[in-house]
């Protein structure tokens, strides 16, 4: 890493607006075309800088832009006539001074944009004039040969316009000037001409923008907050039934997630450290994404490996530390004997896989194991079969279905526990969440809602067995967990498991502990 040793210059003169007419004289007046490297950049993948990620006609990996503009619609269709939102970025944050987290953006904002850069902000204005019935304008940082040697690459303002649809685009730092004026003009209107939606407070622990901030103060100095309502849950609804290409990238994020249990229950191995299997998986999924193709009688590799990253902080808990649901520290040797609990994903091109595995560290169950093993799998199998729109459930219903099965099969393998004993001690979270872009997707919506298809869940039931006396004690000190990940079918034969390459029958686990490459 380098540290910046003097400030850049001031920051290049930028056209301040481009509208889709004027696009092209626009590009001759700013400072994309001034610099012949970082003139060819993009701060993200695009058909332009990386063809074998993204198609013509895809303005991110595997969406393309009609879909975006889809999506859009849906949105200004949700919502009162005269009605104006507001979507922020995500923002960097940093480990230390200069050190930097890598970037992830807003799920909220990505999905209508596909934009992928910090400091962005997007307003959409529905209007009856426009051709599409609203106006998109957003604010970016424009593109500056210098900062951009120091801090890597943009897309730019007039990539707002040509690539994101976008049909004006100003520099990110002109927008408290727009909000000012914004909301000026909105408090001139009637009450009864539509809305502001905006989500102006922190998301679930995700701290809001510093644009975001400088609109709040502007809707309060005009006395606009009766007229303000909450954007998130709208766009949620929106994520919550997914399209066709949106479970191909999920189903994509299962398989190499999947490829990457097989690795881990291939390797683990007793005196090996959590840390280092953890290691292994991401690897794996990594590498799961290098293709080698025949073409013209050569081989060409393609490599997908930049879209996929952890989709979350993984659990490798060995032993007694799966009695914790959370357990991240993953430092531990791992015991000859023990099992250990993996709840681990890949993203891939912004969506997440979600599985966890219980597995033997020296390949086999012990009698025990197997016995606990296999009553809790039986729970997690009854409970995907209820995944389907026809049956009337909802995730909240089939949680209250798992509890008393899960009852059933414990009584048969020697426990006396009572309701109370399932939901505080053996079985105390819930068996499902919706998944997609965020591991726990769209988590506004409620889970007593009925399931749809389409929809994307997890099911996930857990037995974690405390060393207490009211418990057999051949189970003491077991923690179980089995995940997988669930596209809603609209009949039970329409369920698809996307994660099924992940071995979890007691003979697929211990097959697959014992053949290289299985």
């Amino acid at each position: 890493s380098v540290l910046r040793h003097r400030q850049p210059s001031s920051q290049l003169h930028t056209t301040a607006s481009h509208t889709r007419s004027s696009i092209l004289s626009a590009l001759l007046q700013t400072a994309k075309t001034k610099d012949p490297i970082t003139a060819q950049w993009h701060g993200q993948p695009t058909h332009e800088n990386r063809p074998d990620l993204v198609r013509k006609d895809e303005t991110t990996p595997g969406i393309t832009a009609a879909e975006y503009e889809a999506r859009r619609q849906k949105l200004v269709n949700e919502l009162p006539k005269g009605s104006t939102l507001f979507l922020f970025s995500s923002q960097i944050f940093f480990v230390s001074p200069h050190v930097f987290h890598s970037f992830r953006q807003d799920s909220d904002f990505y999905y209508m944009t596909g934009w992928n850069e910090p400091d962005s902000v997007a307003v959409i204005e529905q209007s009856d004039h426009a051709s599409r019935g609203y106006t998109m304008t957003m604010f970016v940082n424009p593109k500056d040969p210098e900062k951009e040697l120091w801090e890597g690459p943009r897309n730019g303002i007039e990539a707002a316009v040509s690539m994101f649809g976008a049909d004006v685009a100003h520099p990110i730092g002109e927008f408290p000037r727009y909000a000012t004026e914004l909301a000026s003009r909105i408090s001139s209107r009637s009450a009864d001409s539509g809305y502001v939606y905006v989500d102006l407070d922190d998301k679930h622990g995700m701290l809001s923008s510093p644009h975001c901030d400088a609109l709040k103060r502007n809707l309060e100095r005009e006395n606009l907050g009766s007229r303000t309502r909450q954007l998130s849950h709208i766009v949620q609804r929106l994520r919550l039934l997914k399209s066709g290409a949106e479970i191909s990238l999920m189903r994509e994020a299962g398989r190499i997630s999947g490829l990457g249990f097989r690795q881990i229950i291939n390797r683990c191995a007793p005196d090996m450290n959590e840390s280092t299997l953890q290691s292994i998986f991401e690897h794996a999924c990594k590498t799961a994404l290098v293709d080698k193709e025949d073409s013209s009688g050569s081989n060409r590799c393609v490599d997908r490996s930049a879209l996929t990253r952890p989709a979350y902080v993984p659990v490798f808990a060995s032993g007694e530390h799966a009695l914790c649901m959370h357990y991240v520290q993953n430092s531990a040797p791992m015991r000859k004997g023990d099992l250990i609990l993996v709840d681990a994903g890949a993203e891939y091109a912004s969506y997440a896989s979600d599985i966890t595995r219980t597995f033997p560290v020296s390949g086999r169950f012990t009698d025990a194991q197997r016995d606990l093993y296999s009553a809790l799998l039986s729970v997690q199998q009854q409970m995907i079969s209820l995944c389907y729109a026809d049956s009337g459930y909802s995730l909240n219903e089939i949680h209250r279905r798992s509890t008393a099965v899960m009852a059933t099969e414990l009584k048969q393998i020697g426990f006396d526990a009572s309701s109370r004993d399932i939901d505080n001690h053996l079985y105390p979270h819930h068996i499902a969440h919706y998944l997609g872009m965020d591991v726990h997707d769209t988590v506004d919506m409620t889970r007593s809602q009925l399931l749809k298809k389409n929809m994307v869940v997890t099911v996930e039931p857990g037995i974690y067995v405390p060393y207490n006396t009211k418990f057999p004690k051949a189970f003491h000190g077991m923690g179980m967990r089995i995940e997988d990940d669930i596209v809603v079918g609209q009949a039970a034969e329409d369920i698809e498991i996307l994660t099924h390459l992940a071995p979890k029958t007691v003979d697929e686990i211990e097959t697959c502990a014992q053949t290289l490459g299985s």
